[in-house]
């Protein structure tokens, strides 16, 4: 008796596809099979004498052949990532497709020489495990289809074959199309022909396609059920078909089967249009539809949907979801890092609700939800993912339905984007034609529904420690070295999933390679902005930092201050979660700033500097394209505001943010309701909002008090003293300028105005010196000076100028310090 040959399976990324292979290669009894999570223990220990099998997944033998030295192992099967996405439920015909390939490789494995290293390292692409139906597999379908219509001729027309004169296709030249010779009277042949055929294909169905036996099983298709489908099919199969439905309906451009020809065509069966036109188990699956309207109900054609066509004839399944305009998201990375415990709880909340049918509204994350696509995907279920934004408005329920029926296909789960796009009536309607057909998971980024968002998963909180970890692993796997410290900065101030991780550290080595100037952090957060989308709601823009600390002169109290705020945002992981004072926080675990003050005293300024402290993009907001007054409006436009800082990880700035946050006024009238409406909803927002926020105020007063409550900080921007603005004014003139005769300050002490406006005045004073080639001189500046004075209404001052003292000899050039 031959000795049962040894299997070990796994590492997979999908644990239910693991436990899937070992049940199924456990259950032909020619496997002992041993699930491992350490490959190189269980080879190490493994008998000599006990031949040894190793099926991994994975596509580099390089990277396998160390387990070639070790005496009891035999041959190595890497399964392609790609190829496991597959193998999508455990009923699914592809399993015993796997377990014939495992099977004849250890079959070899048993006649394979040990020392013999050629071919004992075998993977299996996902090419190797194409699901479309090919000509040879079609070939009993298509003769089913062939004889049918060739019987439904032969009995409509006789022998003749004549049909109605003036026909560009006559009944007789249609059975010729079809292989039939109509000079032989031959209808209870062609009966006989048909029933045996029809026994292999819809009872016992060994003959049936292996795809379209996936829509049978997944749909429970009765064999009335298959017949309907597979004469709707028809013409898709062949043209020849398609003329001979026209021939049979006496109009050659009605070339798909209406239900008067189907019930015609299974005469059989006994059934009539009108037992069909009840029986619409096809139509409300999604798996057919009607394709006219004008016509009289038994007459309409019937075609095949997209998702069925798409799954029959997509040589894989991400192919077939391409075809339909969405995305399949099926199985994880090979080095994406394992589940945190805040994913692990989502994930078994997942698995429950996978066993019925359920809808799931998702919060929070970034647009394309892959923080749910990464919890799928380790539960084994992949996700067709359709995004509606993209989509024609009158084509959006045939998409949702179809998208969902290649879900059902496929025994995954359905995710809609884009349903903030839709109003509510078509939300409503999307949410019809999507979740019958779907018959698992449908999730969407927003409610389908009053009565559809059954469970609400919200994007889980990944504990900085554990990004600080998967970013270390990232920057090793992609030789990217780190300082100490470098992977807590990443995991504070980098916004991507983890999906990703591996991504932005490989593009980050290959900056390194070019000669790209900066730190290992900062090359990833360069590659990271460049993976993330640019696309960024109306009112918002992105500004590039450019303003270090040595730019801006402030008092040593408020500079102490400011340079508080990054280090509350990079340290927020050690204190919040190590040290338990997320417990004591009541107001979020954002951070949020006011910096209040006059124009020009620095706000904005020391907000590009903490962003870019921080490594991060700074998003300031237009007010005057997020408030609007339509009523719910401005919520929603604040709402995609709060939405990309989250997927960008950016620094967000509220300029006047009075306009916004004001404070709330007593209730005279409706305007008054839907204001103080607004500032509630800000509360809450900035409150969930887990990233840097910075207010900019002229007036702190202005601001409602609840706001003052939540932020953690708040810098008060005086008009600078003397001594500061004559910093200023060296700082407001470049190396590069020339100068002549500037005392700083002397200008500096006769004139009590902010930075902003010393700025202002170095730039026109350089522009009036241009001309003349320069060098800037006092009499520049003293004009200069005037202009900024009348343009700021500070007339009492403009009268100084008059006062200014001409130096009688040249001074030197402004002194830099």
């Amino acid at each position: 008796m031959t000795r049962r040959m040894t299997v070990f399976i796994g590492p997979f990324s999908s644990e239910p596809f693991t436990q899937g292979l070992r049940a199924l290669l456990g259950e032909t009894g020619e496997f002992a099979v041993i699930a491992v999570e350490d490959v190189d223990a269980a080879v190490r220990a493994a008998a000599t004498d006990e031949p040894v099998v190793l099926v991994l997944e994975g596509s580099d033998p390089a990277a396998c052949r160390r387990y070639l030295d070790e005496p009891a192992v035999r041959m190595v099967v890497l399964l392609d990532p790609a190829a496991a996405r597959s193998f999508v439920g455990v009923d699914n015909a592809r399993w015993t497709e796997l377990a014939d390939v495992v099977r004849a490789l250890a079959g070899e494995a048993r006649t394979a020489p040990a020392d013999d290293e050629r071919d004992r390292i075998r993977v299996v692409p996902a090419t190797g495990l194409d699901r479309g139906v090919d000509a040879e597999g079609l070939a009993a379908l298509a003769g089913w289809v062939e004889t049918s219509l060739a019987l439904a001729l032969t009995r409509r027309f006789g022998e003749s074959g004549q049909g109605v004169l003036g026909w560009s296709v006559s009944p007789r030249e249609a059975l010729e199309m079809l292989g039939v010779d109509p000079a032989r009277p031959q209808a209870d042949d062609l009966a006989g022909r048909l029933a045996d055929v029809d026994d292999s294909l819809f009872v016992s169905r060994h003959a049936l396609p292996a795809a379209v036996a996936d829509v049978a099983d997944a749909y429970h298709l009765t064999d009335q059920d298959l017949r309907l489908l597979s004469l709707v099919l028809a013409p898709e199969i062949d043209g020849r078909y398609a003329t001979a439905v026209g021939v049979l309906q006496d109009d050659l451009t009605r070339r798909r089967p209406s239900l008067t020809l189907l019930a015609e065509l299974l005469a059989g069966a006994h059934l009539s249009a009108w037992n069909l036109r009840r029986a619409r188990s096809l139509v409300a699956a999604g798996l057919i539809r009607p394709v006219e309207s004008e016509a009289p109900a038994v007459d309409v054609g019937y075609a095949p949907s997209a998702a069925v066509l798409a799954h029959l004839l997509a040589p894989s399944a991400e192919d077939a979801a391409a075809r339909l305009g969405a995305q399949l998201r099926a199985s994880l990375a090979g080095s994406e890092p394992p589940l945190s415990v805040a994913e692990s709880d989502l994930a078994r909340q997942l698995e429950d609700a996978a066993h019925r049918a359920t809808v799931v509204r998702l919060v929070g994350g970034d647009g394309a939800k892959r923080w749910f696509s990464r919890l799928t995907a380790w539960t084994g279920v992949p996700l067709v993912v359709g995004d509606l934004a993209g989509v024609e408005p009158g084509t959006r329920m045939a998409a949702a339905g179809d998208w969902s029926v290649l879900a059902h296909l496929l025994g995954g789960a359905l995710l809609l984007l884009g349903t903030d796009t839709l109003d509510e009536t078509e939300r409503r309607r999307v949410g019809d034609a999507a979740l019958p057909r779907a018959g698992g998971l449908v999730a969407a980024d927003g409610d389908l529904g009053p009565a559809r968002s059954r469970l609400v998963l919200r994007a889980p909180a990944v504990p900085a420690t554990e990004r600080a970890t998967w970013w270390a692993r990232a920057a090793e796997h992609a030789g990217l070295p780190l300082r100490p410290g470098d992977a807590e900065r990443l995991a504070a101030t980098v916004a991507l999933e983890p999906a990703t991780f591996d991504d932005a550290a490989a593009l980050a080595a290959q900056h390194r390679g070019a000669g790209t100037p900066g730190s290992a952090v900062e090359l990833v957060q360069r590659a990271a902005r460049d993976l993330r989308p640019a696309a960024l709601p109306a009112g918002v823009r992105s500004v590039d930092p450019v303003y270090g600390w040595d730019d801006i002169v402030l008092g040593e109290e408020n500079r102490t201050l400011l340079k508080a705020i990054p280090q509350h945002v990079l340290h927020a992981g050690r204190v919040l979660e190590e040290w338990g004072f997320a417990a004591r926080v009541p107001y979020g675990q954002g951070v949020a700033a006011l910096f209040s003050g006059p124009s020009g005293t620095g706000k904005t300024m020391a907000a590009q500097i903490i962003a870019r402290d921080l490594g991060v993009d700074l998003l300031q907001v237009d007010l005057s394209k997020t408030v609007s007054k339509y009523i719910g409006e401005t919520e929603k436009n604040l709402d995609r505001v709060f939405d990309a800082a989250e997927r960008t990880g950016a620094v967000l700035l509220f300029d006047e943010a009075d306009a916004v946050f004001g404070k709330r006024t007593e209730i005279k009238d409706a305007h008054d309701r839907h204001a103080n409406v607004e500032v509630a909803y800000l509360l809450q927002r900035l409150e969930s909002f887990r990233g840097l926020t910075i207010l900019t105020t002229n007036l702190k007063a202005n601001i409602d008090g609840a706001f003052l409550r939540r932020l953690r900080f708040v810098v008060d921007f005086a008009v600078p003293t003397a001594a500061e603005r004559a910093r200023i004014w060296h700082k407001a003139f470049p190396p590069a300028a020339p100068l002549d005769g500037l005392d700083v300050a002397a200008v500096a002490s006769r004139l009590p105005i902010t930075g902003g406006s010393i700025q202002s005045i170095a730039l026109h004073a350089a522009f009036l010196a241009a001309p003349g080639g320069g060098p800037i001189g006092l009499d520049h500046v003293r004009t200069a000076t005037r202009r900024e004075l009348r343009k700021t209404g500070l007339l009492a001052a403009e009268k100084t100028l008059d006062d200014w003292p001409v130096p009688e000899e040249r001074t030197p050039a402004l002194v830099r310090p």
